[in-house]
């Protein structure tokens, strides 16, 4: 049996990965596997104390999940799929995969284009795949790597992604730097960033 903590009257289940390799304890919320807590200690009684210690902040979190809109729930409920920030019914031969390689290969590569253009950079190679976390990325020899769901934000966010993984062309870490460039091509991208968390880089 899963071990339960409690909040408010309400309760949840979380699961355990020990890894003694492992300095400290940390908690994931999993919008599929839920509550995760990897540690590396073995005593159940210890790791309760530690994870009901983090109650209030795993339940703000996981109901913050559960109000995101996922391409999967609206699909199933609705015959929709979101696009560019709206939900949209989904012709009745199309699958959401197909609608989404559609559309976001051709939007995202016009932006990085205009773009790298814009900010005098150049990546060495751009591509597209499924990810369940990751809006894109920049390799060390920089690729720039794209998630194919990308077409259902708002054009703003699919902008700031842009303009994030080719800041990244030149910045590699999240310093300060990095951070004046996203700012100088993109000054409000924090707001930008508030509201992908009201989505899923998931297609399924």
């Amino acid at each position: 049996m899963q071990p339960l903590i409690e909040y408010q009257g309400e309760t949840l289940c979380y699961s355990i990965i020990t890894n003694r390799r492992l300095k400290h304890l940390y908690i994931m919320i999993d919008p599929i596997k839920g509550v995760i807590v990897k540690t590396p200690y073995t005593s159940k009684e210890y790791i309760h104390e530690l994870v009901s210690q983090k109650a209030a902040w795993i339940f703000t979190k996981v109901k913050a999940a559960k109000k995101r809109t996922t391409i999967q729930s609206l699909f199933a409920e609705e015959g929709k799929v979101l696009y560019l920030g709206e939900p949209i019914l989904l012709h009745v031969k199309q699958t959401p995969d197909a609608f989404y390689k559609e559309k976001t290969i051709p939007l995202v590569t016009r932006l990085v284009e205009e773009w790298s253009f814009l900010m005098s950079v150049r990546p060495t190679k751009i591509s597209f795949r499924k990810a369940k976390k990751r809006w894109g990325s920049c390799s060390h020899t920089n690729e720039l790597s794209f998630n194919l769901s990308l077409a259902q934000l708002p054009l703003e966010c699919i902008t700031y992604i842009v303009i994030h993984e080719l800041s990244h062309i030149e910045h590699k870490n999240h310093q300060k730097s990095f951070w004046l460039c996203v700012s100088e091509f993109m000054p409000e991208y924090k707001n930008c960033e508030k509201i992908l968390k009201n989505y899923s880089p998931t297609l399924s």
